[in-house]
């Protein structure tokens, strides 16, 4: 594995442009190679507020594991590269690739709900082989959710942000994830061995149900999500279409071992709804198209 080269002074290099992102573990910044014109995504740590020097310190340690985890998933194509890292007005920084597109979240938005086969297996198929190299390196991303979903123009989906990634079984002292789609083991300190890579398959579950019946699992951003709760009122369990109906309510099982214990089992089912190589684009697609992908490309599961 590569060394991450450590800049000093990020602005003697880079050209910090427009935010883009504003999330719980850092701002997004839009940024420009100053010698080359290369466009370029810069991870800040937030802003020092009122808090102790010593939070915003360890705020800055905790980009600086993000980093190191990227690290780990160098050379997945689906994953953006990390340049370096370094300093921007005492703020710790990464900076990675620039990954052109849209976020899935506002891809979906347009055309939820969505019902054909090809489309529904044509993003969680491509999640799906993402997340099989990510696992197979012993990381699990924690924070599957469309805002962390970058459409690129020609279909490919990449997944973003590392921040919550932690490494399979270790031991974590602080919840983590988004509310509506964190597993309900995320939602504690997990002891050893406790997270799995079944988290990020409930993760995914909630994607496949957020996409086509509009509605997050067990509550979702409504209420804390509680065992013995209805994974979905009866109305939206009606809605599931047939094809996905016991792949979505497998994956969303409240307990971690009655999930799918592998994204490629998830994958083997939805084998028989990807779109064939060749084949015509659905008539009512999303925009960018997820089926381009695999229209153009054989799956690699």
């Amino acid at each position: 594995m590569r060394e991450i080269e450590e800049i000093g002074d990020v602005e003697k290099r880079y050209e910090v442009l427009d935010m883009v992102g504003d999330g719980g573990q850092g701002d997004l910044f839009l940024g420009r190679d100053r010698s080359s014109g290369q466009k370029v995504a810069l991870k800040l740590q937030k802003a020092r507020d009122l808090g102790p020097e010593s939070a915003f310190r360890s705020a800055g340690m905790h980009l600086v594991k993000e980093g190191s985890h990227m690290m780990m998933l160098s050379g997945i194509q689906a994953i953006p590269e990390i340049i370096a890292m370094g300093t921007h007005r005492r703020r710790r920084c990464l900076i990675m690739e620039f990954v052109e597109g849209r976020q899935l979240h506002n891809v979906l938005r347009a055309a939820r709900p969505v019902k054909h086969p090809g489309i529904i297996a044509s993003v969680i198929g491509q999640l799906c082989e993402i997340l099989a190299e990510v696992h197979d390196r012993n990381l699990v991303h924690c924070d599957l959710k469309p805002e962390n979903v970058i459409v690129q123009p020609n279909g490919r989906l990449r997944l973003i942000d590392m921040g919550l990634a932690v490494v399979a079984g270790e031991e974590t002292d602080w919840a983590r994830g988004t509310r509506g789609w964190a597993s309900p083991e995320q939602s504690d300190a997990c002891p050893a061995g406790r997270l799995t890579r079944r988290a990020d398959i409930f993760g995914l579950g909630c994607i496949l149900l957020e996409m086509t019946v509009m509605r997050l699992p067990y509550g979702g951003l409504e209420e804390l999500a509680e065992a013995g709760t209805p994974v979905l009122p009866a109305d939206r369990l009606a809605q599931l279409p047939s094809e996905f109906a016991s792949l979505a309510l497998w994956m969303v099982r409240w307990e971690a071992a009655e999930r799918p214990a592998d994204v490629r089992e998830v994958f083997d089912r939805l084998r028989p709804y990807l779109p064939r190589l060749g084949s015509r684009r659905p008539p009512k697609r999303l925009r960018p198209d997820p089926t381009e992908y695999y229209r153009t490309h054989p799956p690699r599961l």
